[in-house]
């Protein structure tokens, strides 16, 4: 075998296991959804990606680092499409107004009951609690980050207030869904009268600048 076609053979090989592993993680994001951290097992995972259990903990030895692994992937995942969309966003008055709904789009859906889950189950499990608390910090941070491009330069300084207080509200609206207490009427008005308030606030602050 020649050098070139034993490099081929590693990267072959590096690349199988990249999919591997990436079936792994959307495989255990889509059964938190779907079954809750409780029901989210490794063989249930393994089951459902088509490997043997032997795969599945070659690359994941515990079921505590294989769904810190996946909420990592899903936290890269909300970045990047939160950067795309940071990209495209209109000036003026209509931009808060879209700001506000792509986070919004973010804490509506069942994926952040699965968070909800992993966040309660990691009171009383040590081992997910340490493999969870620095994925959540490079969450957090890169959600903050992308939340002051969003905004844009008006929301600096005092106004880091404003970002904190949104994600408050919209975590505040996600658990009522999650309890079960869901008014879509109620979360119009609020996420509307938001909106408003944000507007004022900004543009106050460019008009003092």
């Amino acid at each position: 075998m020649t050098r070139g076609t034993a490099r081929r053979t590693r990267r072959t090989q590096e690349e199988r296991s990249a999919s591997t592993r990436a079936l792994l993680l959307d495989t255990t994001i889509d059964c938190l959804v779907e079954l809750g951290y409780a029901g989210t097992t490794t063989t249930v995972i393994a089951e459902r990606s088509g490997l043997s259990r032997g795969a599945q903990l070659h690359h994941y030895p515990t079921k505590a680092a294989l769904v810190a692994a996946a909420v990592e992937r899903l936290a890269g995942k909300i970045g990047y499409e939160l950067a795309a969309e940071a990209a495209h966003l209109p000036e003026g008055g209509d931009r808060v107004s879209t700001v506000v709904d792509a986070l919004w789009a973010r804490y509506s859906t069942p994926l952040f009951n699965a968070w909800i889950e992993l966040s309660t189950a990691a009171r009383t499990d040590a081992e997910l609690r340490t493999a969870l608390a620095p994925v959540e910090r490079r969450l957090r941070g890169a959600i903050d980050r992308q939340a002051r491009r969003l905004f844009g330069s008006g929301a600096g300084g005092g106004d880091e207030q404003l970002i904190a207080i949104t994600f408050c509200i919209m975590q505040g609206m996600a658990l009522e869904r999650f309890l079960g207490h869901a008014r879509p009427a109620r979360e119009s008005a609020l996420l509307a009268a938001w909106k408003q308030l944000v507007a004022d606030r900004l543009n106050g602050g460019r008009r003092r600048s």
